[in-house]
């Protein structure tokens, strides 16, 4: 078994690169990303398992502990999981129902820009948006609106479901990593598409991008590094109107 396992950690590095390649590709053609880190994350883990059954026949007796480890791990997962999930609807039932800018949201103490709920994802902004401009406000609303748009918590929901099969898979860890910053990407494409400026947007997320939450897609590491924001603002750079409208 440990061979099976370093061997599926290679073939999730393999995948790795592979797409790592192909979304500089992508980007530079103005396509969505997304949907290629997902695929390398659903890659990595269904390959391996396909010749699971057979390694685990031949496992010597003596190497049964991995299994207890991988079944611990993968269980450690799901409690963190669900734990956030219990914390994040106890908090729910403490936001108003309000609207901004004629879009319903919800209205947190400190949560947020964000979109909440997978089932029934909403718009949940914290209270110290009234204290920014109205501009900003706008620019704020139409990111968490691209959100809803883009299905972001299903897709972040299904790669971490992967994931749970895999825990110890380190290259697959990269790859949530880098589906979240395709996610971001893709989102930046989707404000260019509608007309925002750059400018203004690229301002908001640098005065504003620590304050999204990392509960349902938005990674706080990805939003508030200033090298990764940099890079952000230099790809949407190299987006035209229309190849950003390739996203919607």
């Amino acid at each position: 078994m440990p061979a099976w396992l370093l061997s599926s950690m290679a073939l999730a590095l393999l995948l790795s690169a592979a797409a790592w390649r192909a979304e500089r590709t992508l980007q530079r053609r103005g396509r969505t990303t997304r949907w290629l880190w997902l695929a390398a994350i659903a890659a990595s883990v269904l390959l391996p398992l396909a010749w699971l059954p057979g390694v685990l026949a031949a496992m010597p007796a003596t190497q049964s502990q991995l299994k207890l480890g991988w079944f611990v791990l993968s269980v450690g997962m799901l409690l963190l999981l669900a734990l956030r999930s219990v914390w994040l609807l106890s908090h729910q039932r403490r936001w108003q129902k309000t609207s901004l800018l004629g879009t319903p949201v919800l209205l947190s103490g400190g949560i947020g820009p964000c979109v909440a709920g997978l089932l029934r994802p909403r718009i949940v902004m914290p209270v110290w948006l009234s204290l920014i401009p109205p501009r900003q406000q706008a620019l704020l609303l139409a990111h968490e609106q691209c959100r809803l748009a883009g299905r972001d918590p299903l897709l972040l929901a299904m790669a971490h479901a992967w994931i749970v099969l895999m825990p110890w898979n380190l290259p697959l860890w990269w790859q949530l990593h880098r589906l979240r910053f395709a996610i971001e990407v893709d989102c930046d494409a989707r404000m260019l598409a509608q007309g925002h400026a750059l400018r203004d947007y690229a301002i908001v997320l640098r005065r504003h991008g620590q304050y999204y939450s990392g509960l349902t897609g938005a990674s706080p590491i990805v939003l508030s590094d200033p090298l990764t924001l940099r890079r952000r603002r230099r790809i949407m750079g190299r987006f035209t109107r229309d190849q950003a409208a390739n996203l919607l």
